[in-house]
């Protein structure tokens, strides 16, 4: 527990430099990059983006690269989010461990002694949109907004309860100009089980350094520190608790529930709640931030789908497919 104060203690200093007028709704607007708060799989959109200590498949390259070190087999996912305004999202990620990919047999190593590594990249597309001049009037002319950015991480068990990960992303992105730059993610978890329940605490550390320039003027990454939490008190039962710091908005806070059972052989079914704090007093609608879904596994494939609110602007449907093998 010393050793996991200590280094979240140490994450936390390392975000100071670039957080000291941050964590307030009045830096809202002064980030570039949002696309990278838009999350990864439908299972965490339907628990209303509260997954950070949950991660333990490909999807960890985006939550947090310390669940890598949970990792003991191939995991492969795909993710396609449709939004308002033929706006649409594509998350993919793979992930394996490294005693894998040397060829050694799980007998020769401990499980984990090395880690897992993952690769994973997500794609922006906001739709053509029509040009126009400082009057209002179309020149004729249309542009399509893109983002893109990949990621590469490592994550591995330092101890029997303590998780660790990095994660090296390139980012890009083009209005009309192109701007890229490079981050780096951080993570660590500490696992537990009391009273025989397993629990998850972690903290984490996206998009520290790099600066998207467009022409003379550049804005930072939008950085988030993490605190998150896990608990399973059934079998059945997950249920997830997040607090996040962007540097460019208020502190939220972000929950999500599980229930997931077997209905067959080589088959179970999940449904899940959700809620993220981060619209809470916006004007989009009184369901803002509320997240539902539903996952069916069959075999090594699971297909997952999320349904999530955006008030006027429409709502938002994210399906995942993941394989583990």
């Amino acid at each position: 527990m010393r050793r996991f104060a200590l280094l979240t203690a140490a994450f936390g200093l390392a975000c100071v430099p670039q957080a000291r007028a941050a964590f307030s709704g009045s830096d809202a607007g002064t980030a570039a990059g949002q696309f990278l708060k838009l999350g990864a799989d439908a299972r965490a959109a339907a628990m209303g983006q509260a997954a950070r200590a949950l991660c333990e498949d490909a999807s960890a390259v985006y939550w947090n690269p310390a669940g890598l070190g949970a990792l003991s087999y191939r995991s492969a996912s795909l993710t396609h989010a449709s939004y308002y305004q033929s706006t649409f999202y594509e998350f993919l990620a793979y992930a394996q461990p490294i005693d894998s990919i040397l060829g050694r047999s799980r007998r020769e190593l401990q499980t984990n002694q090395l880690g897992a590594v993952g690769v994973g990249v997500f794609y922006l597309n906001s739709g053509r949109l029509t040009e126009v001049d400082n009057t209002g009037a179309a020149t004729g002319g249309s542009f399509t907004p893109q983002d893109f950015a990949a990621i590469v991480a490592w994550g591995a068990a330092l101890t029997r309860s303590i998780d660790a990960g990095v994660g090296f992303k390139y980012v890009s992105s083009r209005i009309r100009d192109t701007a890229a730059t490079g981050a780096a993610d951080l993570g660590v978890r500490l696992r537990q089980h009391p009273w025989g329940v397993p629990y998850v605490l972690s903290a984490s550390l996206h998009n520290l350094g790099g600066r998207l320039r467009f022409h003379k003027e550049s804005d930072p990454l939008p950085v988030q520190l993490a605190v998150s939490q896990s608990l399973r008190p059934t079998r059945n039962i997950s249920l997830s608790l997040d607090v996040v710091a962007p540097r460019d908005n208020r502190v939220y806070p972000a929950f999500g529930a599980e229930f997931r059972k077997g209905v067959g052989p080589n088959l179970a079914a999940a449904v899940r709640l959700g809620w993220e704090g981060r619209t809470r007093g916006s004007d989009l609608s009184s369901l803002s931030g509320l997240g539902l879904g539903a996952g069916l596994g069959v075999a090594r494939f699971t297909v997952d789908y999320a349904w999530t609110p955006y008030g006027l602007l429409g709502d938002a449907h994210r399906f995942t497919l993941s394989y583990r093998f």
